[in-house]
C-alpha cells in the first residue's frame, strides 16, 4: 500500500513539471502578446493592414516562445524521468535479486525523498525476509535434526523389532525342531490344562488319535491315554498330584499293557516367577529295562557258576590232588626200593609216570590259579620289584648257561604281590625254559608314562612267529610237544588274566631266531573299572 502511494506521488509531480512548463510558456506568451498589442494599440491612426501585420507579428513571437519553451521542457522532463527512473531501476534489480533469494542485496540509499524512503523501506523488508529466512532456516534446521533423530530412533526401533522377529522366528523354529528330533515325548500344558504343544514321538508313544489332540484338553488326552496302562488309577492320582502343586517336580515309571516300560519326568514351567504351566517328558525304556533284568538274571546265573568252580576248585584241589600224591608216593617208592631188580624200560616208564604226576599237579595248580584270578582278591600293599625281581630269579634258579639280568631301576607299586610273582615268574620262567642259545639272555626292563608303567622281559631264544602271537596266550596251548618241554599251557593264560584284570594289557614282539620281548602295562592308579566287583568276590568265597 505503502509503495503505491510513493508510486503515485512521483507521478503527480512528473505531470506538475511538465504543466507548469506549458503554463510558463503561456504566460510568457501572453505577456509578450500583450506588450507588443499595447503598445500598437498606443499608436492611434494604425490601418487595418497595420493592426494585422503587428497581429501576425505577435502570433510569430508567440510560436517562437512556445518553440523555445519546448525543448527546455523536454530537456528538463528528460533530466527529471532520468532522476526518477535510475533509482527505480535500481529497485527493481534488486527486487529481481530479492526475487532469486539473494536477500542480502542492498540499495545505497540517498537523500530524503520519496525514492530514498522507497529504498530504505526496501532494505528493511529484505532484512526482515533475511531474519524471516534465517529464522526460518534454524527452524527447519532443528526440525529436521528432531525429525531425523526420531527417524534413526524409529530405525533402530524396526531394526530391533526385525531382529527380535528373527531371533523370535529361529527361537521358535529351533524349539520346533528340538521337539521333533527328540526321541522322548514332550507334552506342553498351561496352567489350565490346556495342550499348548506336543511333538510327534509324544503321539506315537500314547498312540493318541488326532481328534482328541486336537481338542487341546489335558483332561481328554489323560482318559485316552491311560487305559493302555497296567496301573492306570495310580498315574492318574500322580498327575493331579502334581497339578495341585504346581511348584512340584515329578518322575517315575510307567508299565504299559503290551509290555513297553515308559520312564517319566515332569518339571512346572516358570517365566520369572510365575508359574505358567508344566512339561512332561516321556521316553521308552523298554529295551535298557528288559536289559537290566536280563543282565540282573545273568549275574544271577553267574555267581551260582561261581559258587559251581568255588567247589570245583575245591574238589580238584582235595579229591584230584589226593590220588595224585597217592600215585607219586607210590612211584617214589617203587624206584627207590625195587630200582635195581628193574630194568632200564621200566625205570624210564616209572621216571615219565613221576613226570606226567609231577604236570598233571602243575596243571591242578595251574587251573586254580587261573580261576581265582578275579574271583579272590588279595591285599594290594606296596611292593619294590626292585627287591622281588632277584627273589623269583634265585626260585628259578636259571641253569649256568643263561644270564637273567635286571636293566635299570624297577618302580615301587601297589598291586596283589603274589599275582604279580606270578607274571614275572611265569615269564621268566618260559624264556629261561625254552631257551636255546648256548649263552643265553634275559632282561627285565621297566619304561612309564604318566598313566602307567610299561614291563618288558626279552630274551635271545627262538622267537615265535607271528600267527602265533595270540594264540600263545589262550589256556591250554603249547607251541612245543610236550613230551619235548614240561608244560600245562596255562601260563601265559594266566599271566594275561591277571594283567587285564589289573587295568593292562599284554602283547609281545618277536623274530624268529632271534628272540621275543613279551610287553605288559600296570596302570599307576587302578580305578573302579580295574577293581572286581565287591558282591562278585564274595559269591565266589
Amino acid at each position: 500500500m505503502a509503495n503505491t502511494t510513493r508510486t503515485s506521488r512521483l507521478r503527480n509531480r512528473i505531470m506538475v513539471v511538465f504543466i507548469l512548463a506549458i503554463v510558463l510558456v503561456a504566460i510568457s506568451t501572453a505577456v509578450v502578446s500583450h506588450r507588443l498589442l499595447g503598445a500598437a494599440l498606443a499608436q492611434e491612426g494604425l490601418t487595418e493592414e497595420t493592426a494585422r501585420h503587428v497581429a501576425r507579428h505577435v502570433w510569430r513571437i508567440q510560436a517562437g516562445l512556445a518553440l523555445a519553451t519546448m525543448p527546455i521542457a523536454a530537456l528538463a522532463a528528460v533530466w527529471l524521468a532520468r532522476t526518477i527512473t535510475r533509482p527505480l531501476r535500481r529497485l527493481l534489480a534488486a527486487a529481481a535479486q530479492i526475487g532469486v533469494g539473494r536477500l542480502d542485496t542492498h540499495i545505497a540509499v540517498a537523500g530524503d525523498d520519496e525514492i530514498a524512503r522507497l529504498a530504505t523501506a526496501f532494505n528493511d523488508m529484505a532484512r526482515k525476509l533475511r531474519e524471516s529466512r534465517d529464522q526460518f532456516e534454524s527452524t527447519v534446521r532443528e526440525r529436521t535434526a528432531e525429525l531425523t533423530q526420531r527417524n534413526d530412533e524409529l530405525q533402530t526401533q524396526v531394526v530391533e523389532r526385525w531382529r527380535a522377529e528373527e531371533d523370535l522366528k529361529e527361537s521358535l523354529s529351533l524349539l520346533e525342531a528340538t521337539l521333533e528330533s527328540t526321541a522322548d515325548g514332550i507334552l506342553v500344558v498351561d496352567g489350565l490344562g490346556k495342550i499348548k504343544n506336543f511333538n510327534e514321538p509324544f503321539k506315537q508313544l500314547w498312540r493318541l488319535p488326532d481328534a482328541v489332540l486336537e481338542m487341546r484338553d489335558d483332561d481328554a488326552a489323560l482318559a485316552a491315554a491311560t487305559p493302555l496302562l497296567t496301573d492306570p488309577e495310580a498315574f492318574v492320582a500322580r498327575v493331579r498330584g502334581l497339578y495341585s502343586r504346581p511348584e512340584e517336580e515329578g518322575n517315575g515309571t510307567l508299565h504299559f499293557k503290551d509290555g513297553r516300560v515308559v520312564e517319566y519326568y515332569s518339571k512346572p514351567q516358570s517365566v520369572g516367577d510365575r508359574i505358567t504351566g508344566r512339561v512332561w517328558s516321556f521316553r521308552d525304556v523298554s529295551e535298557a529295562f528288559y536289559s537290566r533284568q536280563k543282565q540282573t538274571q545273568l549275574l544271577h546265573q553267574m555267581a551260582d557258576i561261581n559258587e559251581e568252580l568255588s567247589h570245583f576248585a575245591y574238589v580238584v584241589s582235595h579229591d584230584l590232588k589226593a590220588p595224585l600224591r597217592g600215585i607219586k608216593l607210590l612211584a617214589e617208592w617203587l624206584c627207590t626200593d625195587y630200582r635195581d631188580r628193574l630194568g632200564d624200560q621200566a625205570r624210564e616208564n616209572l621216571d615219565l609216570l613221576q613226570s606226567r604226576v609231577q604236570r598233571m599237579h602243575d596243571l591242578i595248580d595251574g587251573i586254580l590259579h587261573y580261576s581265582r584270578v578275579g574271583r579272590i582278591k588279595e591285599d594290594v600293599t606296596k611292593v619294590d620289584l626292585g627287591v622281588l625281581l632277584p627273589r623269583i630269579i634265585d626260585l628259578i634258579a636259571p641253569p649256568g648257561h643263561i644270564a637273567v639280568r635286571v636293566e635299570g631301576r624297577l618302580p615301587v607299586i601297589e598291586c596283589e604281590k603274589t599275582r604279580m610273582t606270578q607274571v614275572f615268574q611265569n615269564l621268566l620262567s618260559n624264556a629261561v625254559k625254552y631257551m636255546d642259545k648256548p649263552a643265553g639272555e634275559v632282561v627285565v626292563a621297566c619304561s612309564e608314562d604318566a598313566d602307567a608303567w610299561t614291563f618288558s622281559v626279552s630274551d635271545n631264544g627262538p622267537g615265535i612267529e607271528e600267527k602265533y602271537h595270540n594264540r600263545i596266550f589262550k589256556i591250554f596251548q603249547t607251541l612245543a610237544p610236550r613230551d619235548q618241554f614240561e608244560s600245562t599251557g596255562v601260563g601265559l593264560a594266566l599271566v594275561k588274566k591277571i594283567v587285564e584284570y589289573s587295568g593292562g594289557r599284554i602283547w609281545v614282539v618277536s623274530e624268529v631266531g632271534k628272540g621275543s620281548t613279551f610287553f605288559f602295562t600296570f596302570p599307576k592308579h587302578r580305578t573302579a573299572a580295574t577293581e572286581p566287583a565287591a558282591g562278585e568276590l564274595e559269591s565266589c568265597r
